[in-house]
């Protein structure tokens, strides 16, 4: 008898347990942009002077790469003209 009354007493308290409120899609999609505009006030922008210095920099880095790797192929062709003239 005992163990009917666990039975018993276990499935009241299956049922009685609350149930997990689900959030719809919206409701994810909404939870999605209040999130997302959180986090964006979070972020420290860099202010315009810098941001143009940077690109600025960026621009004379790629520039002078560029003209390394441009300088590189021209050597290898003319080796490779070298070495076919050879065979």
């Amino acid at each position: 008898m005992a163990d009917n009354e666990k039975k018993v007493s276990e499935e009241k308290s299956k049922k009685a347990a609350p149930k997990k409120n689900k959030v719809g899609f919206f409701g994810r999609i909404k939870k999605f942009f209040k999130d997302y505009k959180s986090e964006l006030g979070k972020v420290v922008w860099l202010s315009p002077k810098t941001t143009f210095q940077y690109t600025g920099l960026v621009l004379v880095v790629m520039v002078i790469v560029s003209a390394f790797i441009g300088c590189l192929d021209v050597v290898f062709v003319q080796l490779l003209d070298l070495l076919s003239k050879l065979v």
